[in-house]
């Protein structure tokens, strides 16, 4: 189980579900491992190497806290996604971390056809805190644009959602 964590504070019910969540897990002896974005200070920024990499196909080796990052999700069987939502997205930190993870050859394939090594999970978990209630964000469609943005974008097998509105 791979956990990633984005709350720039402490004193957030994103904060409260996160450690909910592992006290769940902690009580049925699962093992885990945690990303905090914001306590790791994950450098969020993708560089002009990077985006060239990405975009032109212009070789650039691997950071090292993206090569950890990735060895880390292929490490697991769940991965579990917790992060509220700021004006209808995820932080800005954990789309940095897309950017810089989700790469090509990890999560997309080459353009010449080389399969990308990100495996597929066998459930992935989305426990999303937003400043709506779960009926209303549906009821607006906001429900099914989430579920194609961070479903497609994850690439899973069997996805579970937890969206908590306030």
């Amino acid at each position: 189980m791979a956990i990633l964590y984005c709350h720039p504070s402490e004193k957030s019910i994103t904060n409260t579900i996160k450690q909910r969540y592992i006290d769940g897990l902690e009580e049925i002896n699962i093992s885990y491992t945690i990303t905090d974005l914001y306590g790791s200070n994950f450098n969020s920024d993708i560089t002009e190497e990077e985006y060239l990499r990405e975009n032109n196909n212009i070789p650039c080796p691997l950071a090292e806290d993206v090569l950890l990052e990735q060895e880390r999700i292929n490490n697991a069987d769940v991965l579990t996604f917790i992060f509220p939502l700021f004006w209808m997205d995820a932080p800005s930190k954990l789309v940095g971390y897309f950017a810089r993870v989700f790469t090509k050859g990890f999560k997309y394939d080459y353009d010449d056809g080389k399969s990308a090594s990100m495996k597929t999970m066998v459930h992935t978990n989305f426990l999303i805190s937003a400043g709506s209630s779960y009926d209303d964000l549906e009821k607006d469609g906001k429900i099914n644009a989430l579920e194609t943005i961070f479903i497609s974008t994850c690439s899973i097998l069997s996805p579970s959602r937890g969206i908590f509105g306030i």
